[in-house]
């Protein structure tokens, strides 16, 4: 008997991997978070051209780039593995919540291709105005939002099924034994 032929055994194999890929979800999401709350807000109060350049200190893509990597890929690998694990024969819908949270995280990174390209260059823009300024800020605050909710729809796929297998794994009784 393969170690994916039952609950228990599925949930051991992918252990290590949804943390790893809930862990980058967590990272990205956190640095939306940090961009949102912080970030953006202090721009919005600087003068126009205050963002620094590409991988200068304070640069996005330092706190983004290994989430930007490591998401798409685990998310894409354990939708692969799901399947080429016949995971779904175990527990309906392994493979549909892995594609899910795939799908998620690809949409959410193409959506920042476009808004790094169109908001980017008008917060490094120190000839810009005021209100250009605050229309590229507003813009990214917009975009950073979607990114929020798909990076957030991306990990509750993945932690409802994990969530799914835990309860399949751990059998009637113990989930009898967990309402008293």
């Amino acid at each position: 008997m393969h170690d994916a032929d039952t609950t228990a055994g599925l949930l051991r194999r992918y252990r290590t991997h949804t943390a790893a890929l809930l862990a980058a979800l967590a990272w990205w999401g956190f640095g939306n978070l940090y961009e949102a709350v912080v970030l953006l807000p202090l721009l919005a109060g600087l003068p126009p051209g205050s963002l620094g350049g590409t991988a200068s200190p304070g640069d996005p893509v330092f706190y983004f780039a290994p989430a930007a990597v490591a998401a798409p890929v685990l998310a894409l690998a354990l939708a692969l593995r799901l399947r080429r694990d016949r995971a779904d024969r175990v527990l309906p819908g392994s493979t549909r919540a892995a594609v899910l949270a795939a799908a998620l995280v690809a949409a959410g990174i193409a959506l920042t291709v476009p808004m790094v390209g169109l908001v980017v260059p008008g917060l490094r823009d120190a000839a810009a105005s005021r209100e250009e300024l605050l229309a590229a800020v507003v813009l990214w605050e917009s975009g950073n939002a979607v990114r929020l909710l798909l990076v957030a729809g991306a990990a509750s796929a993945v932690l409802r099924w994990r969530l799914r297998l835990t309860e399949a794994a751990l059998g009637p009784a113990a989930r009898t034994a967990e309402r008293r």
